[in-house]
């Protein structure tokens, strides 16, 4: 359960937000007090970013910024490891340091070994572009002299710059809250990624995404994929273990299967691609990193939340009654609670199809049949 997911519960009932907040404020206060009394001496920084792979491409901006405005300091970027390669690729300079999720107990509070990770680095300055618990709980016992960050309201007391976590677009702008308390960012700043045209004509298509509702289905993707196999070299692409032996022989009777091992390898396929085609999911945010054409399909989460910018990037959205207009997730938790899943069901092959043979049409990837 994320923060994002335990904050309404706690908000619904008053007393117990009411105490929580003290109790937890009290705990912060403490830490921080301890931190002041041991501050560090080094001029090194650490830059905590504790995401799964699309939230992590959405700090990069951020942490561009960061590196610009000091750039005479040594900086750390603290991840997960399945993100480790995506900080590599966008900041080749910069060491990229790792705490693997088994070093959060419960997937949420630092151990002592995650904790150990952080104060290796001696950072004099903190930026969390976490915002949870797990970043919380790691600069707890750190001794930087400067923390600054986002969180819950609740963790407000650990920083000594502080921002809440906000609730309009785009995610981008959620991690630049935090470097604007430090230094000025141009408003007009460009969320665009450098364009990589490609040197073939292959199209990707991801079906997967990080729960089920935000999937399309891998029967119409399967659908869509045959179609435009007449006319582009279409393979689907798919993590290791993920479908059962019976269900990659029926896609391997239709089109190519492309099996990843790792992020690295997903890296690698996207690379050498002409567009890449998918649901509201991490690979998608890669394939935009990389400047590839990207065309994503959207149901319970609203686009303006994480959409690509660009001439390059294009999306669909079958909008009905209860999709979010004013907020990121649907009503029914980003679709985990939904019984019908009717924003993804409604979205027929025929309209995927001819929106993918438009886009695929204007980014003038090359129809292969002559």
């Amino acid at each position: 359960m994320s923060q994002f997911e335990i904050l309404p519960i706690i908000e619904k009932y008053y007393p117990i937000k009411l105490f929580v907040k003290i109790i937890v404020g009290s705990i912060c206060k403490i830490a921080k007090y301890k931190r002041i009394l041991t501050n560090s001496y080094s001029e090194r920084i650490s830059i905590i970013v504790l995401h799964k792979i699309g939230d992590s491409i959405f700090t990069t901006h951020a942490i561009k910024k960061i590196i610009e405005f000091h750039p005479d300091k040594t900086i750390s970027i603290i991840c997960f490891p399945e993100t480790k390669s995506i900080f590599q690729i966008s900041f080749p300079e910069v060491e990229v340091l790792t705490i693997p999720h088994h070093h959060f107990w419960n997937g949420r509070i630092a151990t002592c070994e995650a904790k150990r990770i952080l104060s290796g680095t001696r950072a004099k300055i903190i930026y969390d572009l976490t915002g949870a618990i797990t970043s919380a709980t790691l600069i707890a016992s750190s001794n930087a002299n400067n923390i600054i960050g986002m969180n819950l309201e609740y963790f407000e007391p650990l920083y000594d710059k502080y921002t809440p976590l906000r609730k309009t677009p785009h995610l981008n702008d959620l991690y630049l809250d935090v470097v604007k308390m430090v230094f000025p960012v141009d408003n007009n700043i460009s969320y665009e990624f450098p364009f990589n045209v490609g040197q073939t004509n292959k199209v990707l298509i991801h079906p997967h995404a990080g729960w089920k509702a935000k999937e399309w289905g891998i029967e119409k993707y399967l659908e869509v994929a045959k179609k435009l196999s007449s006319k582009y070299e279409v393979e689907i692409i798919t993590e290791r273990g993920f479908f059962t032996e019976e269900i990659k022989d029926e896609i391997k009777e239709k089109i190519k299967l492309i099996e990843t091992k790792s992020v690295e390898d997903l890296i690698e396929e996207i690379k050498n691609c002409g567009a890449f085609i998918g649901n509201d999911s991490g690979p998608i945010y890669i394939a935009n990193m990389l400047g590839k054409p990207t065309l994503t399909i959207y149901g319970p989460t609203n686009p303006d939340y994480s959409k690509p910018f660009g001439k390059h990037h294009t999306e669909i959205h079958k909008e009905v009654s209860c999709s979010p207009t004013h907020a990121q997730y649907c009503f029914a938790d980003a679709g985990r609670k939904c019984p019908d899943y009717i924003c993804m069901r409604t979205l027929t092959v025929d309209e995927v199809y001819q929106k993918t043979l438009d886009f695929l049409g204007k980014e003038k990837i090359q129809n292969r049949v002559t």
